[in-house]
């Protein structure tokens, strides 16, 4: 009775806001409200409006309308399709010191299954409204929108959006490393910074935020004989590699990541799959956790 009452809830909640009848406002228990907001507020440049459409929050850019469809940011010809694609990932992130991420028992099981076949994953993503945000959806039209900057002495090529948040970062950085000797050696040590490079996620078919010119990766001369990547770890052998113990993980200074989480970059080393070299920029992660 609950279930149908809540069914009902939304059919009428859904109805009343394509009559015009009440304000958006009125129904904050239509799905995907918080994330929509984030992203709308992250990215004000690109995103002309959100509002509720047919039962779910949306947002717009240009002329197209994305829908929340349970995670997914779907075009209005995709949107029914849901149950094809993964989610866009808005996953729990936490500023401040790093903390092992432990999954739960199920979990675990799903791991140890992924682990034996192979830790691929075939399942795709619509790829439909990032291209729209960044104004990407081919290789050709990637290599137009990257520029190439600076930072922290080495060259590095991003899309136009991080050029502002990426010299922030380094003002940051280079700021606290008048205090910091272990995060001046630290600097010192990077043999190169990694952003665009048209690629998948490795052991995926979906695309990498690399491809989309949002991703650095920083590389040192030496990883000391640790495990900066979860897949890495895979690879030599190392079964339960999401219970490594620290002394085999390579560090990078709590430092570092303040400044990129100060300028809305989330760090992979927080994941529990975990790619310790990989910084992402998702100002709207940031706003969830905060």
């Amino acid at each position: 009775m609950m279930k149908t009452l809540g069914k009902m809830s939304l059919i009428m909640a859904a109805a009343a806001l394509t009559l015009g009848l009440f304000s958006a406002a009125a129904f904050p228990f239509l799905p995907g409200e918080r994330e929509v907001r984030a992203l709308a507020e992250a990215y004000p440049d690109r995103i002309q409006a959100r509002e509720p459409r047919e039962g779910q929050w949306a947002l717009r850019i240009g002329e197209h309308w994305y829908s929340w469809a349970e995670g997914r940011m779907l075009p209005e010809e995709e949107r029914d399709r849901w149950e094809e694609f993964v989610p866009i990932r808005f996953y729990t992130y936490k500023r401040g010191p790093w903390s092992r991420p432990e999954p739960s028992p199920q979990q675990l099981e799903a791991l140890k299954a992924r682990n034996q076949a192979g830790n691929t994953d075939s399942r795709p993503r619509s790829d439909a409204f990032l291209d729209k945000l960044y104004g990407i959806s081919s290789a050709a039209e990637a290599e137009k929108r990257m520029v190439e900057r600076s930072f922290l002495g080495k060259r590095v090529r991003v899309h136009s959006l991080l050029t502002e948040p990426l010299g922030r970062v380094e003002g940051r950085i280079r700021a606290a490393e008048a205090q910091d000797s272990d995060l001046r050696t630290f600097v010192a040590t990077l043999a190169q910074i990694q952003g665009f490079h048209w690629r998948e996620i490795a052991g995926t078919a979906r695309r990498s935020y690399h491809s989309y010119g949002s991703a650095i990766d920083i590389i040192p001369r030496s990883y000391l004989g640790r495990y900066a990547y979860w897949r890495w770890a895979f690879d030599a052998g190392v079964e339960e590699w999401w219970s490594l113990p620290e002394n085999k993980i390579w560090q990078v200074p709590a430092a570092f990541i303040d400044a990129f989480e100060s300028e809305g970059f989330v760090w992979g080393g927080k994941w529990l799959w975990f790619d310790r070299i990989h910084f992402e920029y998702r100002p709207e992660v940031l706003r969830l956790a905060d």
